[in-house]
C-alpha cells in the first residue's frame, strides 16, 4: 500500500478541499502542519479516517498525480490520496465511507474577486435572471417573489442580465413590470446603466415629488410632462445606495449564511472581496465569524471612501493594522479595488478615459506608502487608458520602492493591450480577470469595434506572457456568484447573446 501523502505535496491543493458531489456540500477539509501530521499515528498504528471517499474521480491538480480515486480524511489531514485499494486501510468501525459512484471530486475553489460581503447580505432578497432564457420567465419570477411578500416590500433584480439572452431580445418595461407585479415595487437594474421600477416604486421612492427619496448621483427620467417615467439614471455608487435604501430591514447574516452555503454548493470554498463598502458592510461578517459560522474563507481589501486625500487615510487605518493578517478564515489582504477614485474608470466601455494630474499625484503617494508598508494592492481598471494611467504611477513609485514581491495587480481590463500587458509583466503585477464580458460584450463591440471586441478580455495573451493570472466572476452586480459561469466563458469566450470574445482566440490587440 502507497504510503500517506505528506502535507507539503498536497497542501496547495486539497488543503481545506471541498468534498464536492460527495454528499458533503460544504464540508471543508483543514490542512494541519506535519507535525499534527504525525500525532495521528499511536504506539505505529495508523489511527482509523474520519472520512473516506472511494469509487470518485477526484481531480488533484497535482502534476505528480493528476488523478485518483479515492482519499482519506483524519482530523482535518488528508492522510492518504490514492486509487480505492490505497485508502482500504484506512477505514476503522467509526469512519465514514462515501461511496460517489463516479462522481467527481475537486479541490474547493476561491473566487479571487467576488463582492461578496456586499452581495449575500442580500441574496434571499435579489431574484436572479442570469440564466433566464426568455423575458417572461424572467418575470414569472419576479411575480412569484412577489406572492411570497406583503405588498410594502419590494423585489428586485440588480444586474448580471442583458436584453440579448432572452428569447423575446429585449428588456423589460415599466408596462411590464406593472403588469407582472402590479402590487409591490419593483426595482430591475441593468447592469450599472440604468434601473426601472414600477408605479408602485414611483409611489414609495416619492419620485413625483419635488423631494424623490433617491441618494445623490441617481437622476429621475421624466416625461413631457414632469412626470417620472420609472427608468433612472446613476453609477455605481448611486445604483448601490439605492439598492441598499430599498432592501434595508433585511436579516443580513440570515443572508449572508444563505449566501455562503450556496457557494459550498457551488464547489467554493473561499474568496477575495475586493471592495465590500464602508463599516457597516462588515459587521454581519465579522459577526458571523465570531460565532465560528462561516463556510467559506473570506479575504477583503479596504477602499478609501471618495472626496479626496486618500492616502491620509490609509495611512490612518493602516497605523495599527499589520499589511496581511489571515486567520484561516477571514484575511485582511490589503488595499482594493478602488484607491483613487479619480483614477477609477467605472465600468467605462470606451476609450478616453482621463484623469486629473492631482488624481495621479494622490495616486503616487498612496501607492508609495504601500510600497513602504508593503501592502497589497488591486486596482480597478476597465480600460486602457485607464490602466496606463496607473501603470504611470506605479512605475514612478518602483523606481524607489521594490514592489515585485508584493501581489500587486490590476483588475478586470477588458479591454487592455499587449502594451499595457507588458508593463504590468516587467513590474511583476498580476492580472484579475473577471467575466464581465460575458454580459458586457455588446456594449464593448459598440464602443471599441469589432477588433478590440473579439480580442477581450486578454488573459491568454497575459498567461502566455509568463505573468500570473488570477479569476473571479465580479458577482453579484455583473457576474454570477459561483464561478462555473465564469469558467466556461473563460475557456469558451460565449458571451451571452453569442457573441464571441479573446478567451475563444486569446490574441489581444496592440
Amino acid at each position: 500500500m502507497r504510503a500517506p501523502v505528506s502535507l507539503p505535496r498536497f497542501r496547495h491543493f486539497l488543503g481545506r478541499a471541498l468534498l464536492a458531489a460527495s454528499g458533503l456540500s460544504g464540508a471543508m477539509v483543514y490542512a494541519q502542519s506535519e507535525a499534527d501530521s504525525m500525532a495521528l499515528m499511536s504506539d505505529g498504528v495508523r489511527e482509523s479516517a474520519d472520512i473516506v471517499i472511494h469509487n470518485a474521480q477526484i481531480l488533484t491538480m497535482n502534476p505528480e498525480q493528476p488523478r485518483a480515486t479515492a482519499l482519506a480524511v483524519r482530523a482535518g489531514y488528508l492522510s492518504a490520496v490514492g486509487n480505492d485499494a490505497d485508502v482500504q486501510a484506512h477505514i476503522g468501525p467509526e469512519t465514514q465511507v462515501l461511496d460517489v459512484n463516479g462522481y467527481v471530486v475537486i479541490p474547493g475553489l476561491i473566487d479571487a474577486h467576488l463582492h461578496g460581503i456586499r452581495g449575500g447580505q442580500t441574496y434571499l432578497f435579489e431574484t436572479y435572471w442570469h440564466d433566464a432564457l426568455s423575458l417572461q420567465s424572467g418575470l414569472l419570477d419576479l411575480q412569484r417573489a412577489a406572492q411570497a411578500r406583503s405588498p410594502d416590500q419590494w423585489v428586485a433584480v440588480v444586474g448580471s442580465w442583458i436584453p440579448e439572452q432572452f428569447a423575446e431580445k429585449r428588456g423589460p418595461t415599466v408596462a411590464d413590470l406593472d403588469r407582472f407585479v402590479p402590487d409591490h415595487p419593483a426595482y430591475v437594474q441593468s447592469l450599472y446603466d440604468y434601473a426601472l421600477v414600477n408605479r408602485r416604486g414611483i409611489e414609495v421612492l416619492a419620485l413625483d415629488t419635488p423631494h424623490p427619496l433617491v441618494p445623490t448621483g441617481i437622476t429621475v427620467e421624466r416625461d413631457a410632462q414632469g412626470k417620472a417615467t420609472g427608468k433612472l439614471l446613476g453609477g455605481i455608487g448611486p445604483f448601490n445606495a439605492l439598492f441598499a435604501h430599498i432592501s434595508q430591514g433585511l436579516n443580513q447574516e440570515a443572508n449572508l449564511r444563505a449566501f455562503f452555503k450556496d457557494l459550498n454548493a457551488r464547489g467554493v470554498t473561499g474568496f477575495i472581496d475586493p471592495s465590500a463598502g464602508g463599516p457597516a458592510a462588515f459587521e454581519p461578517l465579522f459577526s458571523l465569524h465570531q460565532q465560528g459560522a462561516l463556510s467559506v474563507r473570506v479575504g477583503y481589501r479596504l477602499s478609501p471612501p471618495p472626496g479626496g486625500n486618500e492616502t491620509a487615510w490609509v495611512q490612518a487605518h493602516m497605523a495599527f493594522r499589520p499589511s496581511v493578517h489571515d486567520d484561516g478564515y477571514l484575511a485582511f489582504l490589503g488595499l482594493g479595488e478602488s484607491l483613487i477614485m479619480g483614477m477609477n474608470d467605472g465600468v467605462r466601455m470606451a476609450p478616453g478615459f482621463v484623469s486629473s494630474s492631482t488624481d495621479q499625484k494622490e495616486m503616487r503617494k498612496a501607492l508609495a506608502y504601500a510600497a513602504k508598508r508593503r501592502i497589497p494592492v488591486e486596482l480597478h481598471a476597465y480600460t486602457d487608458d485607464s490602466a496606463a494611467s496607473i501603470l504611470d504611477a506605479i512605475e514612478e513609485v518602483a523606481r524607489e520602492h521594490p514592489i515585485k514581491d508584493l501581489r500587486w495587480s490590476l483588475a478586470h481590463l477588458n479591454t487592455g493591450s499587449l502594451a499595457t500587458l507588458r508593463r504590468m509583466r516587467d513590474l511583476g503585477l498580476a492580472f484579475s480577470v473577471q467575466m464581465g464580458p460575458y454580459f458586457e460584450a455588446p456594449a464593448i463591440l459598440a464602443a471599441n469595434g469589432p477588433r478590440v471586441a473579439a480580442q477581450t478580455p486578454p488573459s491568454k495573451a497575459a498567461m502566455a506572457m509568463g505573468m500570473r493570472v488570477a479569476g473571479g466572476t465580479d458577482a453579484t452586480r455583473i457576474g454570477v456568484a459561483g464561478v462555473w459561469q465564469a469558467i466556461e466563458y473563460q475557456v469558451s469566450g460565449r458571451s451571452l447573446g453569442g457573441h464571441r470574445t479573446a478567451p475563444c482566440g486569446f490574441v489581444a490587440h496592440t
